[in-house]
């Protein structure tokens, strides 16, 4: 019965986690093409802490400098990759219409991934899990 339960709440948040991350792949898919592909670099870098319910968390503002078809502009991101620098050459994807409008393809692509990963890997140890039967004991 308790293998069971755990089973089915493998198969559910399995079965949620792959959507999620197949929906993030499908969005990223879909937005490469009406988006130009450009590379851009970390012109300055902002590390700020902060406190929250006994923690520390960083959080990591860029200027990221890139050149459009006509000019070159900048734009201001929050960063979750810790391995970016300043100075550093990123690939970057942008709206030609609204050249603000930006997209990290790596960061992006990382976190629906891992979500689709973890849905894998869920959904793989609840069909497992069911198909495991106990043996009687002597036998």
């Amino acid at each position: 019965m308790k293998s069971k339960l755990i089973a089915l709440i493998l198969l559910g948040i399995g079965a949620i986690a792959f959507l999620a991350g197949s929906y993030g792949i499908y969005q990223l898919y879909d937005k490469s093409g009406e988006m130009e592909h450009t590379t851009g670099v970390v012109t300055h870098m902002k590390t700020e802490r902060i406190y929250r319910n006994r923690k520390q968390i960083y959080k990591h503002t860029a200027l990221i400098r890139y050149q459009t078809e006509h000019y070159p502009t900048h734009v201001r991101k929050e960063l979750h990759n810790p391995f970016i620098f300043q100075g550093s050459e990123i690939s970057l994807w942008y709206n030609p219409e609204h050249t603000e409008e930006v997209i990290i393809p790596f960061e992006d692509g990382i976190a629906s991934g891992g979500t689709l990963i973890l849905g894998a890997v869920c959904l793989f140890l609840g069909i497992v899990t069911a198909k495991f039967k106990k043996k009687p004991v002597g036998t």
